[in-house]
């Protein structure tokens, strides 16, 4: 048991390190996310994870309608108060947009799951599973992980600024610990992975990315953005919340995950 929360210690340690110093040394921004895929090969193979353990797994239909659900219903929600409240802007869709977008989540969804999923909710998760920690105590670390490796990008990426990071991040928490219960109810990083493109996707096509506009020309993104406003992070806690309860309910928080 011990052997394992050490593993997953190190594992974290590493992934921040590299995260942080690669892109700086060999200056490329991206490199944050990709240098995760080849650490989470060696990590698997140090600890001998396999596939069920790093949560290779399709999972079932209700488990990809949450995730589904969850950037659909915060994104839907959100446009409807700022249209309410005239803060809609002037709409653009140029004729390239769709292609765009199409791509924008196929790259997402490849990218999510060899890099963040694949290590938060998959080999971080798995090797604290594998320890026997408590499933909440489980998604609270991995979302705090998760959320801490998105602390460089305020440094190298120059659309973000310092006031954002404390709504960023919790937000980032609370993503975190919504991507684990999608991990946790379908046993599955695929689901999550699925989840997270598509918010990516979503959030970012029509809301922008960091500090920048998006296709719906709000401009107040510190109110309304889903990833780093506040209507976002209000919307986000209550799914959240809603999921947590549900979980609970329906598999219960329980080790191992049972199954229905």
């Amino acid at each position: 048991m011990k052997n394992a929360y050490k593993y997953g210690l190190i594992g974290y340690v590493l992934v921040m390190i590299c995260s942080t110093l690669f892109p700086v040394i060999f200056g490329n921004e991206q490199l944050q996310a990709l240098i995760i895929f080849p650490l989470i090969l060696v990590l698997a193979y140090w600890t001998k994870m396999n596939g069920k353990e790093l949560g290779l797994e399709f999972g079932r239909l209700r488990d990809y309608m949450w995730a589904i659900l969850y950037p659909l219903s915060i994104c839907l929600v959100i446009i409807v108060i700022a249209l309410v409240t005239g803060n809609l802007g002037a709409i653009k869709y140029p004729n390239e947009m769709t292609g765009k977008i199409v791509y924008l989540f196929l790259y997402t969804l490849i990218l999510a799951f060899a890099t963040e999923e694949g290590f938060f909710r998959g080999w971080l998760y798995g090797i604290l599973e594998r320890g026997k920690m408590n499933p909440k105590l489980i998604l609270l670390f991995t979302a705090l992980a998760f959320a801490s490796w998105h602390l460089p990008l305020f440094f190298l990426n120059s659309s973000f600024n310092l006031s954002m990071l404390p709504i960023y991040i919790t937000g980032g928490i609370i993503g975190g610990l919504t991507f684990g219960l999608l991990r946790y109810i379908s046993g599955s990083i695929i689901v999550s992975s699925f989840s997270h493109a598509l918010w990516n996707t979503i959030v970012y096509s029509l809301f922008g990315f960091g500090s920048s506009i998006g296709i719906l020309g709000i401009k107040a993104t510190n109110i309304f953005s889903p990833e780093s406003g506040l209507l976002g992070l209000a919307c986000g806690l209550v799914f959240m919340v809603i999921l947590w309860v549900w979980a609970s309910k329906k598999v219960g928080f329980n080790y191992p995950t049972p199954q229905e």
